[in-house]
């Protein structure tokens, strides 16, 4: 089932990257927080959903974040002088995650296990999350796999050791989803291994 919330997410990060694709300088590639929700807000999108997926996306490590110092005199006109005033301005781009998303695999991406491999050369081959390369078509069980570490990871009723166990085998799924045509084999040994967390709250 497809999350209601991507929608929204996909928005963020399309203005975020036609931001990126027209700047004609670096500091025209930031955004504020108030730009995206304005412009997000005319396509009929409440406020709330665009926070809350805005902070998602920055959690994630799809949007970047900085912060610009400022100053400037301000004059105080009791005394006829000028006092300074400080003050601090957030600004949001997107980051190599989030334009690989769009443009997809590049010699330039960095991945130690691709060194030497140039992946623009193989047909139906996508980038997900950190520089993650999978067919096209296993992109959301792959999606779904690192959903799965992340509950193990944070399940308190398994043991470490089993934590281990179960993300090993994980990936070796997940070493499969690259290959158009996976090893089926490897692939049900791996998932009989994980059968046992369907017993385990939490994880059904």
């Amino acid at each position: 089932m497809a999350n209601i919330n991507d929608e929204i997410r996909e928005k963020i990060l399309k203005y975020l990257y036609e931001q990126f694709k027209k700047a004609r300088s670096i500091r025209n590639v930031r955004v504020t927080d108030a730009m995206v929700g304005n412009a997000l807000r005319r396509e009929g999108y409440k406020q709330q959903d665009i926070v809350s997926n805005f902070i998602y996306l920055v959690q994630t490590g799809w949007i970047k974040k900085e912060t610009e110092s400022y100053s400037y005199d301000f004059p105080d006109y009791t005394t006829g002088k000028s006092k300074k005033i400080r003050g601090k301005q957030t600004y949001y781009t997107i980051s190599d995650k989030g334009v690989n998303h769009f443009e997809g695999t590049s010699v330039f991406q960095k991945s130690h296990w691709l060194t030497g491999i140039n992946v623009t050369n193989i047909q139906g081959v996508t980038i997900i999350g950190d520089n993650n390369f999978v067919h096209q078509e296993f992109g959301d069980l792959y999606r779904n796999l690192e959903l799965l570490k992340e509950e193990i990871a944070k399940n308190t009723n398994i043991k470490d050791e089993d934590k281990l166990n179960y993300q090993s085998e994980i990936e070796t799924i997940k070493s499969q989803l690259a290959k158009q045509n996976p090893n089926k084999n490897i692939i049900k040994e791996a998932w009989s291994a994980l059968s046992s967390l369907a017993t385990i709250e939490g994880l059904v």
